[in-house]
């Protein structure tokens, strides 16, 4: 596939309070193109065009983003992410958060480096850190079995919801607020969860769930 034919255009995602990143048109300046900006309102309507569009999100906004998208699926395998500003090196379960990654950028890398790095994306490569793809694939790798795992198919209308829940990042208590039951029946489930697919830990069910399209 040529490059041409690939290219893509860069919208930047931000909440539905219009609260745009400052540093957006220092960015566009260097980039030396426009980048939309979309709220999260919108995205249902990009939904349906997504094939044209890599989405680009402040770090900063990531949880507030996700709260407003929530069954909108920010982790679709359809969407595509940059991901920028990011602080300091994130375990795999946050990596496992931002969706279906193009481009990571820590904080203290610079404008020309991101830019350099928006243009290889554009052309259809992965802008990615190596310690980030060294994580991403050692997971994956390790919850290849599962996809086929017979158990897969028993799982509960409630055990299903509480995958949805893991990944979102939510923790005991806070599935526990948001499916009215206990964080002792929330251990319960987890346990019958991770015993059906074969699976040790959160992070590995969360994998699990993104291989097989838990939404």
């Amino acid at each position: 596939m040529s490059k041409r034919s690939y290219a893509r255009t860069i919208y930047l995602i931000h909440p539905n309070d219009r609260d745009v990143p400052t540093d957006l048109e220092a960015i566009k300046r260097e980039y030396r193109r426009d980048i939309p900006t979309m709220p999260v309102d919108d995205l249902m309507l990009a939904a349906q065009h997504h094939q044209h569009k890599i989405l680009l999100m402040d770090y900063h906004q990531h949880d507030r983003v996700l709260n407003q998208v929530k069954e909108l699926l920010l982790l679709d395998k359809n969407f595509e992410y940059i991901i920028y500003n990011v602080p300091h090196r994130l375990v795999t379960t946050q990596l496992l958060k931002l969706g279906q990654l193009k481009g990571l950028f820590y904080k203290e890398e610079s404008l020309e480096h991101m830019i350099k790095g928006f243009e290889r994306i554009c052309a259809g490569e992965n802008w990615l850190p190596r310690h980030v793809t060294s994580q991403l694939l050692h997971y994956y790798r390790n919850m290849t079995h599962t996809q086929t795992s017979p158990n897969a198919a028993s799982l509960t209308i409630r055990e299903v919801d509480i995958l949805k829940c893991l990944k979102q990042g939510s923790s005991n208590m806070q599935i526990a607020d948001m499916l009215c039951i206990s964080e002792f029946t929330v251990k319960s489930h987890l346990y019958h969860i991770f015993k059906k697919l074969s699976v040790k830990n959160r992070v590995q069910a969360i994998a699990w769930a993104h291989q097989n399209v838990v939404y």
